[in-house]
């Protein structure tokens, strides 16, 4: 399936918005009543705060997001002097196993190395295991000691990519 990664347009937000808390929640990590629902919907704080990029597809299918984050911005988390950040990372049900995942993650990566940034950051649900298979691949390593638990009850797994 030919895939194009580009910035979102304006009038994309909500569409990203609602691609986004649908990937989570089919990922069982939020429920509609969830506390971060709001943030996932939000696409237009992440486009102004940070790089929004989606997938899609030769019909202009929306396929899947991304939020690429520079070092101390507002959406940086878990990385360093240095390090970009990838966030929000999602994927449509639909569109899974075709390779859009990795195609918005190699998005970021490029991205940072262009910037001459040292590596980029992430951090990633528990059960997350799809999507930590990816960034093994993608030669991310586990950085424990930047696990970390943003409310009660949800725990945050972190991986860097050094690009030195």
């Amino acid at each position: 399936m030919p895939v194009t990664v580009r910035e979102a347009r304006p009038d994309e937000l909500d569409a990203v918005g609602s691609l986004t808390l649908a990937a989570y929640a089919a990922d069982g990590e939020i429920t509609p009543g969830h506390p971060y629902a709001a943030t996932l919907l939000d696409a237009a704080a992440r486009a102004r705060a940070a790089t929004l990029l989606v997938a899609v597809d030769d019909d202009g299918t929306l396929l899947g997001t991304v939020t690429y984050v520079r070092p101390g911005t507002p959406f940086a988390e878990v990385g360093g002097p240095g390090e970009a950040e990838v966030r929000m990372l999602a994927v449509s049900p639909a569109a899974r196993g075709a390779g859009v995942g990795r195609r918005l993650s190699d998005a970021c990566v490029e991205r940072a190395r262009a910037e001459g940034l040292a590596a980029v950051a992430l951090s990633s649900g528990e059960g997350m295991a799809a999507a930590h298979r990816l960034y093994g691949r993608m030669g991310f390593g586990r950085t424990p000691e930047r696990d970390w638990s943003p409310r009660d009850g949800i725990r945050l797994l972190a991986f860097r990519l050094s690009l030195a």
